[in-house]
């Protein structure tokens, strides 16, 4: 299996990026409320050539649920599409009917507070409070100091400006809030009778250090009152009679997010993980390395989409798979009457094989084509168990005849399970940095061997007892079992 999956990479001119769904991943609480119900989207996820998505384009979607989505989205790995055999960006279309779940109501409105300083504005310094209310209304509050000079006496002084203003801002980009921007309105005054207003555009883009931001205000500020001072507001003197002024500003604020819901984005079980493009028009489908059934016009599986079809069902031959989303790809000919006339199996685990074809066989096609066609259909397996417990493990290779060898291209590193978790027992010896052991596996996960790998000698003995307690699911490459070399982690 692991040589044919070797020999398929190194035939292909190019492959998709492949994306390993996450079918329930818990996301952490957030600003945004989402409302629980199953909504159905339309995206387009940008891969780059690290296999991380950079970008989840909307193509078709309630906002809020986008949003859920495109968060959940960050979360999945992805392998990358290749050229010649080298990873480069690309994008693959995800179109599902998604379930969000609230998991704590929502607390409170706010969905950011901070605190800024700045440069400009009503004076030539300042601070502030801001919080978010919701998505894109913000309100701030705070105090510039502007050096004034009183008239008659030509005296300085340094005099507190109190400001406020309202900001209505565009959306933030799914699970981030940098480049923002919008329109602010707002007004000042001091003790000495100045009063005025302020309009203009406010924009912030996040750094990289968590919750810190910059941003800006440019607009015009309209002083009210003729109070006894040489009328200036911050850095800009008054211009003749006219009351308007430049309003400028920079500031550096720091936010903390306010909790609000917790929830989980859970797929359909039906939806592919592994999507297969379209084909280039001078490379037909039916002509590629004679993978297809000769003389049927071959098309993209979302173009005849099955109007009745699930998941394959996981059978008894799954009892030893640990949790997991398993590809699977049937290659099928969709016949004039909307049934399946071919069926072939192209790539599945090989307990699946003949669930996969059975499953399919019972699809039916509504949208009939006018003469026969071809396409291959992904038909996951998803194998979900409560027993299972993943431990870190610092590399993975397979095992070849006792020797430790390299997993495949683009084969990712496995998770690894156990359904029976011992850790080690400290008492005074206590692990005083980390500790790494090699165990052997078999393709059943029965432990062959374990090694010593890194780590203080005088806690080995408790971490290899605990060691001998562990029982070991298989693990899985390529969706196969197969016997591995795994490093764990033992002394965290």
């Amino acid at each position: 299996m692991i040589a044919l999956l070797l020999a398929g990479l190194a035939s292909a001119a190019s492959t998709p990026p492949v994306a390993h769904v996450l079918s329930d991943p818990l996301l952490p609480q957030n600003y945004r409320s989402v409302p629980p119900g199953t909504y159905p989207c339309s995206v387009v996820i940008v891969v780059s050539a690290a296999g991380k998505a950079t970008d989840v384009k909307l193509v078709e979607c309630d906002q809020e649920a986008f949003w859920a989505l495109a968060t959940a989205i960050t979360t999945w790995e992805f392998d990358p599409a290749t050229t010649d055999g080298v990873a480069v960006a690309g994008e693959l279309p995800y179109i599902s009917e998604f379930e969000v779940r609230t998991l704590l109501p929502r607390k409170n409105i706010v969905g950011f507070a901070g605190l800024a300083v700045s440069a400009g504005g009503a004076g030539w310094y300042g601070a502030e409070g801001r919080i978010h209310l919701g998505e894109q209304l913000s309100i701030s509050a705070g105090v510039d100091m502007d050096l004034d000079t009183l008239e008659g006496t030509l005296q300085e002084l340094w005099v507190p400006n109190i400001r406020a203003d309202v900001t209505l801002s565009t959306p933030r980009r799914h699970h981030e809030h940098r480049g923002i921007y919008g329109i602010t309105i707002g007004g000042y005054g001091d003790s000495l009778g100045s009063a005025g207003g302020y309009a203009g555009f406010r924009g912030e883009l996040m750094t990289g250090i968590p919750g810190l931001s910059i941003g800006g205000d440019a607009g015009v500020a309209v002083l009210f009152t003729n109070p006894p001072t040489f009328d200036d507001v911050g850095y800009f003197p008054k211009l003749g009679q006219s009351p308007v002024y430049p309003w400028l500003r920079a500031s550096i604020i720091w936010y903390a997010p306010i909790p609000r819901d917790r929830f989980v984005v859970i797929p359909r079980e039906q939806d592919p993980t592994v999507f297969v493009p379209v084909p280039p028009v001078d490379v037909p489908i039916e002509d590629a390395d004679g993978a297809a059934f000769a003389g049927v016009r071959a098309v993209h599986w979302s173009e005849i989409e099955p109007s009745m079809g699930d998941t394959t069902p996981t059978g008894p031959g799954f009892d030893l798979y640990p949790p997991g989303t398993y590809t699977c790809n049937v290659r099928v000919v969709v016949g004039t009457d909307g049934r399946a006339a071919k069926i072939r199996v192209e790539k599945c685990p090989t307990p699946g094989r003949a669930d996969a074809e059975e499953t399919v066989r019972s699809w039916v096609w509504d949208d009939l084509p006018a003469r026969e066609v071809q396409a291959v259909f992904p038909a996951p397996i998803f194998v979900r168990r409560e027993d299972a417990q993943a431990v870190r493990s610092q590399s993975v290779l397979l095992l070849v005849d006792g020797q430790a060898a390299p997993l495949p291209q683009f084969a990712g590193s496995p998770p690894v399970y156990v359904n029976r978790l011992v850790p080690p027992e400290w008492t005074m010896e206590r692990p005083t940095r980390a500790c790494f052991v090699d165990v052997d596996l078999d393709a059943k996960g029965t432990l062959l061997a374990s090694k010593w790998v890194q780590g203080d000698i005088e806690v080995m003995p408790r971490v290899m007892e605990a060691l001998a307690q562990w029982s070991f699911f298989p693990v899985v490459v390529d969706g196969e079992l197969v016997p591995v070399r795994v490093r764990l982690s033992m002394c965290d």
